[in-house]
């Protein structure tokens, strides 16, 4: 095929979206060999795993032929909403649980509950299960989960004269200001160049100092007095105290992960990987328990796996999803990317009875989701564009916070949570 001329790098990605999604939905669903096709779209690398579920439920299922494609996360959302304006969804698909209300909503994903067993359901975590609830009905199972919590140098603690753990969030302060050696070194990082990111990294503290997204009437409440008082206590951290490295707007939660790999950074939140990142760079990091605070909190992102309305295939569809949450087949996705059970009870395995998992189960109780919102991106990625701006310098706490919130008020078709 040609390149429209004049293309700009946007319309043309566009371009090859819908040139992917019409490739794909031109593929017939029976080949001339008779086998049934079922479709599978992954957000994200091509994972071992993928391949090794594939091998294994054609082995399991003569005449079924699965295939499957790959999109990355970042362009995920706008793949699969070039499919749907293209009416060629796939079978089965990787969601990110904010999407789990988008979708719904627009009557594009497949209810599991008839498919599924009381004997399945009571398997799952109840909260990474929820996951891929909304309004009552469940659209999706958890396909691989990570706890956000608090990662340290145990070995620069010790250095420092600080041998126990920060009880309070006035205390991981404290701790990341005695940790802090710049510009050798700092005391703390979050991913300050991602908006999601962002949001993700701190929402433990954020909940802790007692600021939420939605107050307890569900009404939108980012420009809080809560949520003022503790954007003040983050940026002082960063402009005040000076513990995060002066280029924390061009970081995002990943580098920030790296940053502590080598040497660089003493605490931030991360997910169970972090301990394999640093003992594959010899350094000694590891899981702190959520402190107390107003709300002491949790954060589970949850990627979820769900059932397009529009399959030809949902009984075979669902016999997919029961294949891949057999105990096994769940420890091969959870040892590749580094997650954490999903269900209550797991294998006697040596993955599974590592110091970040342990430190997981430990705190299950405290396990929190995001507000379920079907524009839930960009109230999460609104948060995250106040507080840049207030770490930049470029507005204070409330006028960033303010600014953001009169903005989503017009933009949002509903600021408040939706009823059941």
């Amino acid at each position: 095929m040609t390149i429209p001329n004049g293309a700009t790098r946007r319309s043309l990605f566009a371009w090859i979206l819908l040139v992917l999604g019409a490739t794909w939905s031109g593929c017939a669903d029976v080949p001339d060999d008779g086998d049934v096709v079922l479709k599978i779209v992954w957000m994200g690398p091509e994972l071992e795993t993928y391949g090794v579920w594939k091998a294994g439920f054609e082995a399991e299922h003569p005449g079924v032929t699965i295939e499957q494609q790959y999109v990355s996360y970042d362009q995920g959302p706008t793949f699969y909403n070039t499919m749907i304006q293209g009416d060629n969804l796939p079978d089965l698909g990787f969601l990110f649980m904010g999407m789990i209300p988008e979708y719904a909503e627009r009557g594009v994903l497949e209810p599991l509950d008839a498919f599924m067993s009381a004997a399945e359901r009571a398997e799952w975590i109840d909260v990474a299960l929820s996951a891929g609830e909304y309004k009552g009905k469940t659209y999706g199972v958890p396909l691989v989960g990570a706890n956000r919590t608090l990662y340290v140098r145990r070995d620069w603690m010790q250095k420092v004269g600080a041998p126990e753990a920060p009880t309070t969030w006035e205390g991981v302060r404290a701790l990341a200001n005695a940790l802090n050696q710049p510009p050798k070194r700092y005391g703390f990082c979050i991913g300050a160049g991602r908006q999601k990111h962002l949001m993700q990294d701190q929402i433990a503290m954020m909940w802790g100092v007692g600021a939420r997204f939605f107050d307890r009437e569900g009404q939108l409440a980012i420009n809080s007095l809560q949520a003022i008082a503790y954007v003040e206590f983050l940026t002082d951290m960063h402009l005040s105290d000076q513990v995060m490295p002066p280029g924390i707007l061009n970081l995002n939660a990943n580098e920030c992960y790296a940053e502590m790999a080598a040497g660089k950074v003493g605490m931030l939140f991360s997910g169970p990987w972090q301990d394999q990142l640093c003992r594959d760079a010899g350094v000694e990091c590891e899981p702190l328990m959520i402190p107390d605070g107003e709300d002491r909190k949790m954060l589970l992102i949850v990627d979820v796996f769900g059932m397009f309305s529009t399959s030809q295939h949902k009984d075979l569809g669902y016999e997919f999803i029961r294949f891949i949450q057999r105990l096994e087949n769940r420890r091969l996705i959870d040892m590749e990317v580094g997650g954490v059970p999903m269900t209550k009870n797991v294998a006697d395995d040596p993955y599974y009875q590592s110091i970040p998992i342990q430190n997981y189960q430990a705190q299950r109780k405290l396990l929190q989701l995001t507000p379920k919102h079907p524009e839930w991106t960009k109230i999460q990625d609104g948060w995250g564009e106040a507080i840049q701006m207030v770490l930049a310098g470029t507005a204070t706490p409330a006028e960033a916070l303010n600014t953001v919130y009169d903005r989503l008020l017009k933009e949002l078709e509903n600021p408040a949570l939706p009823t059941p």
